[in-house]
């Protein structure tokens, strides 16, 4: 029963081998290493362990994670070319990556279907192994590698692999030229998902021929592709009329206008990303008002969109089918686009108006009749206590953050908290008018919490660790730093209390010694602290004028005095 499932990682079933004979046969069952996970000990990944898993699981191993095991050097992965039915491998982060070690794997494993080889560097053979070999391939990650060049790029349009690719990854590949984009556009025409990230010297030219070459294009990724404009993604608007995911980051030269065109020359659109790009403004999301199957958008940083613009999506065919809305940093929303939400979106099940100045408790008290919400962000906002007791009458909630809301005290944190029995992970740091009475509540009403952070509430004091620890025994994640009345008698309930906990936060919190946070480390928690531990080992480090002072009284001399008696 131990080891009967594919969750048991790879180090505890080649612990539960050793038990016995019977053990060692229950490990051995096939259908526990069709997949093989390395990553999670990544660390103590070795040559002999790859080597070996490879060879003995060769005849039924599907899938196989690698991923940043740099450990890893090419004589093992050599052995990954005997799984004849691998169809998942990752090795990203490995630096060992060779055309000979590609070359093997490719002829080996021809059913191979995903290949991640991100942050790997190698050069122009390892494209050419893949454009020979990889023919059935549909997966292929090389973001974040640099090695190879636009000659060997030139083997994804004459090779015979690679051309039945339906994803592809070049994020970060900055060395490919505009020459080299139109070599990847002609030889990948079956391409559904591109992901051009980080590629912040690429023109509007070089998008041009993944819209003519690509037309089945369905999810296209730009984040931080800033050097293009408004003409690339008119290009889009023209000939992409499938796309389903558009995302775009950091780019500060499109305009409200282009946005618009690409709303309407797209209008199966499932999940816009439209994030940091201050040119956007409510003309662009005019272009989504007959928009039917928006399920997700992320205006977060635009801050030139208001109520009026919002106001497109919400009261558009999308509205009713809505499941996630992200304003963050959109200074000009308020009420308005509330009271909307709540007449129009009650599939919504993620929304967060993080630093909305106008967002208030008017219009809060709206969001807790939605009973199919289940995040909230209002951090930064001008919520109070009146709003707090209206998201109690949703008991759905699972994530709520309240972070800097001043306005907040005990009472408002008492009343949203002993209706939200299942409430899994809540934000109220910097809300400095929380004592140790709101914690109280809050520890024995949500007692299913995992995450919580209470960082910089100057007025709580260990008391409210003691009420955490007694009541949410489920804690993995806690954060109270910067709050300076914690003592070392905090993390001692803790220690009591929390056996689940994995990360705790007590950065800037004077009080608390390095001999107590040790004590937590020793329980296999990882604590953040702001203790100089060198300095404490070493003592406090002096000038080289004050080392060699020494105190010096009458009768005494740093010289012995010889005894001639």
């Amino acid at each position: 029963a131990v080891v009967s499932t594919q969750s048991t990682g790879v180090l505890d079933r080649l612990t539960c081998s050793l038990v016995c004979r019977s053990w060692k046969i229950m490990v051995q069952d096939r259908s526990l290493w069709t997949q093989i996970d390395l990553q999670q000990i990544k660390d103590r990944t070795t040559d002999t362990l790859v080597a070996n898993l490879a060879h003995k699981f060769r005849s039924f191993l599907c899938n196989l994670n690698l991923r940043d095991c740099v450990r890893v050097t090419s004589s093992s992965l050599r052995y990954i070319g005997e799984c004849r039915n691998l169809q998942e491998l990752s090795l990203s982060g490995i630096k060992q990556i060779n055309a000979d070690v590609v070359n093997d794997i490719g002829l080996g494993c021809k059913n191979l279907l995903y290949l991640n080889i991100a942050k790997c560097n190698f050069d122009d053979g390892v494209l050419r192994v893949l454009a020979r070999h990889y023919v059935n391939i549909q997966y292929l990650s090389l973001a974040g590698c640099t090695g190879f060049s636009t000659a060997g790029v030139y083997y994804f349009m004459v090779g015979q692999g690679l051309h039945k690719l339906s994803h592809l990854d070049i994020s970060g590949c900055s060395q490919i030229t505009h020459e080299g984009m139109r070599y990847i556009a002609r030889g990948c025409p079956l391409l559904h998902s591109l992901a051009l990230n980080k590629l912040a010297r690429m023109k509007d030219e070089s998008l041009y021929f993944f819209t003519k070459y690509c037309p089945n294009l369905k999810a296209l990724h730009l984040r931080h592709a800033s050097s293009l404009t408004d003409t690339a993604f008119m290009h889009i608007a023209e000939n992409l009329p499938r796309l389903k995911t558009l995302c775009v980051e950091g780019n500060h030269n499109i305009t409200g206008a282009s946005i618009k065109m690409v709303g309407r020359g797209c209008p199966d659109l499932i999940h816009l990303f439209i994030i940091d790009c201050i040119q956007m403004c409510d003309t662009g999301l005019k272009g989504f008002s007959g928009t039917r199957g928006l399920r997700v958008v992320n205006l977060g940083d635009c801050i030139r969109i208001s109520d009026h613009g919002v106001r497109n999506i919400v009261d558009g065919p999308s509205g009713p089918q809505l499941r996630e809305l992200n304003l963050t940093n959109c200074l000009r929303v308020g009420d308005t686009t509330l009271f909307r939400i709540a007449q129009r979106c009650q599939s919504l099940a993620y929304v967060s108006f993080c630093y909305s100045e106008f967002v208030t408790d008017a219009g809060v008290e709206l969001l807790g009749n939605m009973q199919a919400l289940r995040s909230l962000d209002l951090s930064g906002c001008a919520v109070g206590d009146a709003g707090l007791a209206s998201l109690g009458n949703n008991p759905n909630f699972r994530n709520i953050s309240l972070s800097e809301c001043n306005q907040i005290t005990d009472v408002g944190i008492q009343k949203m908290c002993s209706r939200l029995l299942l409430l899994e992970t809540l934000d109220i740091s910097y809300c400095v008018n929380v004592t140790d009475y709101a914690t109280k509540f809050l520890a024995f009403s949500c007692r299913e919490l995992v995450r919580l952070n209470i960082a910089g509430c100057t007025q709580l004091t260990d008391t409210s660790v003691s009420y955490i620890s007694g009541g949410c025994h489920y804690l993995s994640h806690l954060n109270m730093s910067n709050i300076p009345n914690m003592t070392d008698k905090a993390l001692r309930f803790l220690r009591r209390g929390c056996k689940l906990l994995q990360r705790l936060n007590v950065t800037i919190c004077p009080n608390i010694t390095y001999g107590a946070i040790q004590r937590v480390e020793s329980g296999g928690c990882v604590v953040s602290h702001s203790i100089d531990v060198k300095e404490m080992k070493l003592g406090p480090i002096l000038p080289l004028s004050q080392t060699h002072k020494r105190p010096m009284s009458v009768g005494y001399s740093i010289f012995p005095i010889p005894n001639h008696a």
